[in-house]
């Protein structure tokens, strides 16, 4: 474990605090503490929605942010408090639940926490449906531990939330129905699809949000199987060795540098 846990360990690209690094000092180590910070920074777009909030199309334009570093520039430029300083909602920084988890996931290992995010399914949103979701795996020194810094749920379990990985294997085996997986209007293969290649790309420590940029995953009807398609994606959902090598076998599925959140 202890190789698996220095990789993880270590920033990726767009983990990385870059010019933000020195604002690291002082903010606590504890997990679940830093995922407080963390919803101190950000709001999510649904949650602003409900609270009747309104943002300029700039602020909202922020949606589309790949990367820790970038994160923090939205996040400063609005309010250049410390990080531990709880902003006001409406200066908080207006993402959606890629940007919690990767923000966490960044704090976690500039503050020494082996962590990497998860993309996949939480089953606590709305009953018996899979909504796709981003939340965070710490490694606490004897396991990995899933906590989502977006709504503050730590200890996940498998009926809280499903990887990408697992939630392919459980609909291609049959154990799971892909209509139950998905999001607003998207539900089915092609959720499934997606979220497969995110989760695989960040456990690469690959962490970029959305699929729209893959042309191998743009096959019709987009929410039911698709035979040489799913092979191949059969393939990449099998674990290989070290972390860090699986997009090596499937290029094709690795997210371009000029990828945006969406």
């Amino acid at each position: 474990m202890t190789d698996i846990a220095r990789f993880y360990r270590q920033p990726s690209p767009t983990s990385d605090l870059g010019r933000h690094r020195d604002r690291v000092p002082g903010l606590p180590a504890d997990p679940e503490a830093l995922s407080a910070i963390v919803r101190g920074l950000l709001i999510h777009n649904h949650t602003a929605t409900v609270q009747g909030l309104r943002f300029s199309a700039e602020r909202m334009s922020h949606m589309e942010t790949v990367g820790a570093e970038a994160i923090l520039d939205n996040v400063i430029g609005i309010d250049p408090a410390p990080l531990d300083r709880e902003r006001p909602a409406e200066r908080r920084m207006f993402g959606f639940c890629y940007h919690f988890a990767l923000l966490h996931c960044a704090l976690l290992r500039a503050t020494g926490t082996p962590a990497r995010i998860r993309c996949g399914f939480g089953g606590y949103f709305v009953a018996r449906r899979w909504i796709d979701h981003w939340v965070v795996e710490y490694w606490d020194g004897s396991g990995w531990v899933l906590t989502d810094p977006q709504t503050g749920r730590g200890n996940l379990t498998g009926d809280d939330f499903q990887d990408g990985v697992t939630a392919w294997h459980l609909c291609r085996g049959g154990a799971s129905q892909p209509a139950a997986y998905g999001n607003g209007e998207l539900w089915g293969w092609d959720e499934l699809r997606g979220s497969l290649i995110n989760d695989v790309a960040a456990l690469d420590k690959v962490e970029v949000a959305g699929w729209y940029w893959c042309d191998r995953l743009q096959v019709e009807p987009l929410d039911q199987p698709h035979a040489e398609l799913d092979k191949s994606l059969d393939g990449l959902a099998e674990p290989v060795g070290e972390p860090g090598n699986r997009l090596d076998r499937y290029p094709e599925f690795r997210p371009p540098a000029g990828a945006v959140a969406r």
